[in-house]
């Protein structure tokens, strides 16, 4: 009886490890190491705020996918990080007056330096215009700050 036991716990040993390997590729979803570039960034006046949708829904509701806080030691900052692939929208400011929030008017445009991805002037669309995709063939991206 000891030698079945000892067997079927091999076996068991086994059995753990490959259902381990199997869930584990089926699950490992492909990321990608995707690198941000922020230029324009007002040196030493308050955090950038990084916010990643994935989602026009999250987006509308202030969801995000993902989200950074970094210094604002230089006017070009490099930040890189692993994402799944996927469309995202990426949207930043920066807190000139270190409350932790974007300020805006009373209109609601913002009245600090802000970024968002796919941007190129004029009135910021919804998710569907903004997105960018992230995969392998593209994960690099620059955002300028500005404002609006």
């Amino acid at each position: 009886m000891e030698r079945g036991h000892k067997m079927f716990g091999k076996r068991t040993a086994l059995f753990i490890f490959l259902t381990m390997v199997f869930i584990g590729n089926i699950f490992a979803a492909d990321t990608v190491r995707f690198t941000l570039e922020i230029t324009g960034i007002n040196v030493n006046q308050g955090q950038l705020y990084i916010k990643i949708y994935s989602n026009d829904r999250d987006y509308r509701n202030d969801i995000s996918y993902a989200a950074y806080v970094l210094g604002s030691a230089s006017q070009r900052i490099v930040h890189s990080f692993d994402i799944l692939e996927g469309e995202y929208l990426i949207a930043l400011f920066q807190d000139t007056n270190n409350n932790g929030k974007l300020d805006t008017n009373f209109l609601g445009f913002p009245r600090e330096p802000v970024g968002l991805s796919n941007y190129s002037g004029g009135i910021p669309g919804g998710f569907n215009k903004q997105k960018i995709p992230i995969n392998n063939n593209s994960n690099r991206v620059t955002i300028n700050m500005g404002r609006v």
